[in-house]
């Protein structure tokens, strides 16, 4: 079965209750979504998309997203979801991989122009417009709104479970994002765990306020869309908001990073006795014990948050402590595996060994939910998987023993690598290197990441300067701007230290920059 014909046959029994509601007032029940997303993916093929062909969707969380990732299910396109933080570099590189010519794009978003931002690009590409207000004085040549498609007659599903559906960008070897593409049958399959799992049902209605185009939140849309249920999504994250929209929608399921469930926890809108009684964080500023502690006093026990674990390349929600679980427990990340047909292990790093139970090691999946490799990638595909299939998540964990179902578990302890989780978004560093030495100055680039209470990591830029005669030395203000102007804002370090020379140390492979030196002085750095 495909995405689309399981929410085809689940709409049926739902018609008239809500599925969408975002914050700029659209409501849409899953008649409605269904109607408009058939016509949509109708409408693709009339611009001339193909099953098979990946389709860039630039847009904030509006019923407008969820409808076109549905209508690609029904015609069979696979969603590139593109992060309205990102600018140039990074859009360039992520419409080549995947071979993208069309653009779903906003019109306006936080100053934004969608349509003029893709005419900047050096690939040319096509843009449709998801119009903030209705566009009524539009010229011969202009671009095609998403209203037109919207208003296409449906000529029936083409969709297969082998094409692709979703592409969710994570962080790269080479310094730029990878990409891991999804199809239909992993997506359906991964889905319905989790609506089952997390008691998803059409009773459900999800607060979504993190980004869809990341595995996070589409993961829990989708997921309750698929059940039956409703999602409130937010396009902009603010505390009281997300308060209001708890009790106004009556919201009863809200995962999100640990600081954002504090921050709702904490707030004077919120209202404990309220319709909220489930969902998990992910640990992003290392709040996840304040979280669980937090939501039980605040609700006498009825509220009960649990740790989390996912990525790009096998979704989120892959696994969750049970709700009834001791609070220790549940105060971290990881968990149980959702699917029967998911497995872990856990292997040292250096030889490979499998480890026992409780010592621990790099964790390592396989199941239904994970890609075979990364979009147009081999080279990072090779280095992601095992000879013997296996997803080298590197992280640092140890597993547990199986619960009564026979699921098998693990608990997440840390990241193996360097790798930088900036406001909840997990980068590599190597990326903001590469952009850094793309400044006519700089020789030589190396970040790295510094912890803060309620913060979580933010970056610290370490630079070498050409060797020129009579160049300026820039300002760090210079080099910040340079950041600023290439990359998503949450990319962009918080200093840009110029150095004469970087501590090294020689291995058996070469010389290497110590980065934990250069950490040091970014901790003083930023307590001085």
């Amino acid at each position: 079965m495909t995405v689309w014909e399981h929410y085809d046959r689940m709409a049926e029994t739902v018609v008239e209750r809500r599925a969408v509601v975002d914050q700029q007032g659209t409501m849409l029940t899953h008649g409605e979504l269904r109607e408009q997303a058939a016509s949509i993916g109708s409408g693709f093929a009339t611009i001339g998309l193909q099953p098979g062909d990946i389709l860039g969707v630039f847009l904030p969380n509006r019923a407008a997203w969820p409808a076109v990732a549905l209508g690609a299910a029904y015609s069979g396109i696979g969603v590139l979801g593109l992060n309205t933080r990102f600018r140039e570099a990074e859009l360039n590189h992520l419409l080549g991989v995947a071979d993208v010519n069309t653009v779903v794009v906003a019109d306006e978003f936080l100053g934004i122009d969608g349509p003029a931002l893709m005419a900047g690009l050096d690939r040319p590409v096509r843009c449709v417009v998801a119009a903030s207000t209705a566009d009524a004085d539009r010229e011969p040549g202009d671009p095609v709104q998403l209203a037109d498609l919207a208003a296409t007659e449906p000529t029936g599903p083409v969709g297969r479970a082998d094409h692709p559906l979703i592409g969710f960008t994570t962080s790269g070897t080479t310094g730029f994002p990878k990409i891991a593409m999804h199809d239909q049958r992993q997506t359906l399959s991964h889905l319905l765990n989790v609506a089952d799992s997390f008691a998803l049902g059409v009773d459900a209605v999800s607060l979504t306020p993190l980004p869809l185009c990341g595995a996070f939140g589409y993961t829990v849309g989708l997921a309750t869309l698929l059940a039956g249920g409703a999602v409130v999504t937010h396009e902009t994250w603010d505390v009281d908001d997300a308060a209001a929209a708890i009790d106004g929608h009556g919201v009863t399921y809200f995962s999100a990073s640990d600081d954002m469930l504090l921050g709702v926890l904490n707030s004077d809108g919120f209202d404990p006795s309220g319709s909220w009684r489930s969902g998990g964080f992910a640990d992003f500023t290392n709040a996840g014990v304040d979280a669980v502690t937090t939501a039980e006093k605040v609700s006498d026990g009825r509220l009960r948050l649990t740790g989390l674990y996912g990525s790009s390349e096998g979704f989120a929600l892959m696994s969750s402590f049970d709700p009834a679980a001791p609070r220790d427990d549940r105060s971290r990340n990881g968990g149980y595996l959702v699917g029967a047909d998911m497995t872990v292990r856990c292997c040292d790093p250096e030889t490979g060994t499998e480890l026992p139970p409780g010592e621990p090691g790099e964790l390592q999946f396989r199941g239904t939910n994970l890609i075979a490799a990364y979009l147009n990638n081999p080279e990072a595909s090779a280095k992601a998987f095992t000879e013997d299939g296996w997803y080298r998540s590197g992280d640092l964990g140890h597993v547990v023993e199986p619960d009564e179902r026979g699921h098998q578990g693990f608990v997440f302890l840390a990241r193996l690598g360097d790798s930088l989780r900036l406001r909840g978004f997990l980068c590599d560093p190597a990326e903001i290197e590469n952009h850094l030495e793309r400044h006519p100055a700089v020789d030589l680039a190396q970040v790295v990441g510094v912890s803060r209470p309620g913060v979580g990591d933010v970056a610290v830029g370490f630079v070498r300067l050409t060797a020129v005669a009579d160049r300026p030395v820039p300002a760090e203000a210079e080099l910040l701007d340079h950041c600023r102007t290439g990359l998503a804002n949450y990319k962009r370090p918080e200093r840009v230290v110029i150095v004469e020379e970087f501590p090294v140390t020689d291995g058996p492979n070469g010389v290497k920059i110590r980065k934990v030196e250069l950490r040091e002085r970014a901790t003083e750095l930023l307590e001085a």
